[in-house]
């Protein structure tokens, strides 16, 4: 009698093992859910960085661009070497101008990789 209530106790604690335990399907409802939540947020902030970042792109480039106006005309050269710094400047210039323009052409596109994001996700 004392061998079986041994046996039936330890088939009980397999039974109990075996079939109890493990996360409903509720719970596993709520954690993906709970996951995919996380992702999107995640992707917000990104792509809220990226938006925070083109604007301050845009800011330094509409204030180069201010500055460049504000500038003097070239006037000529007197001599080699004033003629050498005035070909450095304007070729400092024209890589300014490049940039701005770059920075323009990202900040268009991030705009519309952020439009296409919340196209997306919504």
């Amino acid at each position: 009698m004392k061998k079986v209530l041994v046996f039936s106790l330890i088939g009980g604690m397999f039974a109990l093992a075996s079939c109890g335990g493990g996360p409903s399907d509720e719970e596993k409802a709520a954690a993906e859910a709970a996951r995919q939540d996380s992702i999107k947020a995640a992707e917000q902030a990104k792509l809220d960085a990226m938006a925070a970042e083109a604007a301050e792109e845009a800011a330094s480039y509409e204030e180069a661009e201010a500055e460049t106006e504000e500038e003097a005309p070239a006037k000529e050269p007197e001599n080699i070497i004033e003629g050498k710094v005035q070909e450095a400047e304007n070729a400092a210039e024209n890589i300014i101008e490049g940039k701005k323009q770059k920075a323009t052409e990202e900040k268009e596109s991030g705009e519309d990789m952020i439009q296409r994001k919340k196209g997306k996700a919504n």
